[in-house]
């Protein structure tokens, strides 16, 4: 299988995965802890894809979708950082910070694609209202774009990827990325410390 077959298949199944955040199942699969690690497996990087997303779930743990508020995505976020290492050839701490800058680019288009819904729930109202309960084509229909937009919107993150790859004096910026990435760990470890001790204090 070619690299860039997998990359468009890995972009498909970070799609799927990513239905699951709110549309379908809310099974967390569509958490980075879970989806870097298959991708990651899928790609020949497996450690790094763990890695990577077991990082992103540290920093994203404490965002939930609730209401109207529309957070980072982990599925973008791990989907992008691994292809944007396996597919693009950058060293895993830029992939890590491209990541991380997917996920929450991926939120604005995310309320744009609900907004774009929207107008909808008018059509299905008055379909329901006729007697006509078969909603399925409608939620196929949510679902097929949900899971297009997000495919190609890593697909773009791992172009992009590719093309910085390939710029004269990228590795220069490795060391800093590098030490920033080392970091990662204290800094979401010590988000759960907080998080944790704020929650016994309510308990108390």
């Amino acid at each position: 299988m070619t690299a860039a077959l997998k990359a468009v298949l890995s972009a498909a199944l970070a799609g799927l995965l990513g239905l699951d955040s709110v549309q379908a199942g809310q099974f967390l699969l569509s958490r980075p802890a879970f989806v870097g690690p298959v991708l990651g497996w899928l790609n020949g990087c497996p450690l790094e894809g763990a890695r990577l997303g077991i990082l992103l779930e540290l920093l994203y743990i404490d965002f939930i979708p609730l209401g109207g508020v529309v957070p980072p995505s982990g599925a973008a976020a791990a989907a992008a950082g691994v292809l944007a290492h396996s597919a693009g050839g950058l060293a895993p701490s830029l992939s890590f910070f491209i990541g991380l800058a997917a996920g929450r680019i991926f939120a604005p288009l995310e309320y744009r694609l609900r907004v774009s819904r929207s107008p909808w729930s008018a059509a299905i109202e008055e379909q329901v209202k006729a007697g006509d309960l078969s909603l399925r084509g409608w939620l196929a229909r949510s679902l097929l774009l949900e899971n297009a937009a997000l495919a190609a919107y890593v697909l773009a993150w791992t172009a992009l990827a590719a093309g910085l790859a390939r710029l004269p004096g990228v590795g220069a910026l490795y060391p800093g990325t590098d030490f920033a990435y080392s970091l990662m760990p204290w800094l979401g470890l010590s988000g759960l410390y907080f998080r944790f001790r704020t929650q016994i204090y309510k308990k108390a």
